[in-house]
């Protein structure tokens, strides 16, 4: 299996990471780094985890992601041939401890606390910071932080967003062995889609199974079994809520996230989100003719 920490390296003349590619594959593993990240991606079509949070990608999404905040991008094929991911990285530590301690900045530290559950950016704020994004691609190492700095200052004042995932995640994601318990996520994140089995599971944490329920559940107050579903109906209800389905189509993507059995995907939906795949797809419908699209 891939390491799951990724080391970053920046140029000795930099010090911010950046990276932009032209039609991305976008499988990667479930991975945490300590830097910030700013992340977009244009016309690209798959599921993004962002700490507890599985949703698909949107046409063209900005994402903020605190540091250690575990994440992976799972894209579809066949890739669109003006798909393009671009990437700025940083650490909080960028601008030094004494510049960060003015009390000008206080907005930006608090920032720096929510994007460790994770950012996705929506309204006019998307397309400011993503244009900056793709300024800084282009600007000479001295404007890249500049243009940076402005980013941050955009974020720091905007409400045009929303957090993706639970709170204390990172915490628990990064308890002392949290090797292990990363590599269990990466294995459930990249196939919970599929037959995923506690047999699998723990021989990926090499434990007895006994021993590996044990210990997923201390360290995830869940069963591995209750964190498959909640990932299995998190993907479709994202899919339903963004008009991806039908109701006559929910039974056949259940069965392709991972349920056999549509009752039991029924029952474990209402558990989760309150109501039933065709109550949530209704919902969706009837928002959608009160509220047309500009």
């Amino acid at each position: 299996m891939k390491p799951i920490f990724e080391k970053i390296t920046t140029l000795p003349n930099q010090s911010i990471f950046i990276r932009q590619e032209k039609a991305p594959q976008l499988d990667m593993p479930y991975h945490y780094h300590p830097e910030l990240e700013l992340t977009l991606t244009e016309k690209r079509q798959g599921t993004k985890f962002i700490g507890s949070s599985i949703e698909s990608i949107e046409e063209y999404e900005v994402a903020v992601l605190g540091g250690n905040l575990p994440h992976c991008w799972v894209g579809e094929n066949p890739v669109h041939p003006e798909s393009r991911l671009t990437l700025v990285q940083f650490t909080a530590g960028l601008f030094g401890e004494q510049f960060m301690a003015l009390p000008e900045l206080a907005n930006i530290k608090t920032l720096f606390i929510k994007a460790k559950q994770g950012m996705l950016l929506h309204g006019q704020t998307k397309y400011l910071v993503a244009d900056k994004m793709l300024q800084i691609m282009e600007a000479d190492p001295l404007r890249r932080l500049m243009i940076l700095f402005d980013i941050l200052i955009i974020l720091s004042e905007t409400s045009e967003y929303r957090l993706l995932s639970q709170k204390g995640f990172i915490k628990q994601f990064h308890s002392p062995d949290h090797r292990r318990l990363n590599e269990v996520y990466n294995f459930i994140v990249h196939n919970f889609k599929g037959n995923i089995s506690l047999e699998e599971a723990a021989k990926v944490a090499n434990l007895s199974e006994t021993a590996f329920c044990r210990y997923f559940k201390q360290r995830t107050t869940k069963t591995f079994k209750e964190v498959v579903n909640e990932m299995r109906i998190t993907y479709v209800s994202d899919l339903i809520l963004k008009g991806k389905l039908s109701s006559t189509t929910i039974s056949q993507i259940a069965r392709e996230a991972g349920f056999n059995n549509i009752s039991n995907f029924n029952r474990q939906f209402k558990k989760i989100k309150g109501v039933t795949p065709a109550q949530l797809a209704k919902e969706f419908r009837e928002k959608a003719i009160r509220e047309p699209r500009a």
